[in-house]
């Protein structure tokens, strides 16, 4: 196949509907793209409440949002506008049909992605590509995540109440096999606010809105401020970016607290961390003694996480914040931070 490469003012149609974590880890590969490509036009096509997180990042010109599932019969409408916008690229990471489908219908002249019953849609897989062109997507060397002036104002403000040491804590999980109990959340965020640590209790929805006026229940100090609910993803960006670390299991929020920059602390059990996109430098994982950690197995009656101890966490997490307190670890988090979006 023969190398082309995108020309300065060509656009770009990147494709990532779904889910929190998967859309920031492909906006942080487009990030990468546009590193190397930095005039081309890029639009990111996803569902509409990631819309306001992806809108503030330098690096995506354009959006597209479209709930396929919630509105299936705007699919002609949304193709003719496809159409129109004259792309000369695609780029699909995400798997399922309805990219496929996008791909298919769009007439785009270069298209790359993977879909395993539908790969006749696209030339070869975005990563092979990828490859040709040179283009590193799976780098985490930087923060790719990207934060706005007032929601950082309002985060300082929330947050002006607490200790200068802030623990970032993402308590929630979308599947059971992710979630770190409730127990060993109290157990081990119990010692850190005695410690004189801030806590932050992230999240949304019902089960997570429980889960954190449980541990703030159990703990009782003043240093606990349960936010789960009232911060939207850009905001919710900005309170990650304010905190000094970051710890949880593998859900959305965690992969938002690690790509703007935040030392980060997961808990993994069914998922791979590395293969997640958790490759950056302030990054910690601890691992549950599974042999078939990473298994991806969903179905596995085992409540994966039970695994990780508090004692254990808590040993990591001072470790890490041991590291992160050395100087020259402080001017390397300062630095992949305030580096430009593009250069």
């Amino acid at each position: 196949m023969a190398i082309i490469h995108p020309r300065p003012g060509e656009k770009v149609l990147w494709i990532r509907f779904s889910a929190f974590g998967d859309v920031l880890q492909a906006a942080a590969a487009a990030h990468r793209f546009k590193m190397k490509y930095p005039d081309v036009h890029l639009t990111f096509l996803t569902k509409p409440e990631y819309g306001r997180i992806l809108e503030i990042q330098p690096y995506i010109d354009e959006l597209i949002c479209w709930d396929f599932r919630k509105r299936p019969f705007d699919f002609f409408r949304f193709m003719r506008q496809i159409r129109a916008s004259n792309f000369q690229w695609l780029f699909s990471l995400h798997r399922v049909f309805s990219a496929a489908t996008v791909a298919l219908f769009s007439r785009i002249p270069r298209r790359f992605g993977y879909n395993r019953g539908m790969q006749p849609c696209y030339a070869v897989t975005h990563w092979e590509y990828f490859d040709l062109l040179g283009v590193d997507f799976t780098n985490r060397d930087r923060a790719a995540i990207f934060t706005a002036t007032e929601d950082r104002e309002k985060a300082r403000a929330m947050l002006s109440g607490l200790p200068d040491k802030k623990l970032f804590a993402v308590i929630g999980a979308s599947k059971r096999q992710k979630f770190w109990p409730v127990r060993h959340w109290i157990e081990f965020l119990s010692p850190l606010a005695a410690e004189g640590w801030g806590i932050i209790l992230n999240g949304h929805g019902r089960a997570e809105a429980r889960t954190a006026g449980e541990i703030e229940g159990a703990l009782q100090s003043r240093t606990v401020l349960n936010l789960v609910g009232q911060t939207p993803f850009p905001l919710m960006a900005a309170v990650a970016q304010a905190s000094t670390i970051a710890a949880g299991n593998d859900t959305g929020p965690l992969h938002l607290a690690v790509l703007v920059g935040t030392p980060t602390l997961g808990f993994f059990g069914v998922t791979d961390a590395y293969g997640v996109g958790f490759r950056m430098p302030w990054f910690r994982e601890v691992r549950v003694t599974c042999p078939d950690a990473g298994c991806h197995n969903y179905r596995c009656p085992t409540d994966c996480l039970v695994d990780i101890s508090p004692e254990r966490a808590l040993r990591a997490f001072r470790e890490f914040d041991e590291q992160n307190s050395a100087p020259e670890f402080s001017r390397f988090l300062q630095s992949i931070k305030t580096t430009a979006p593009l250069t």
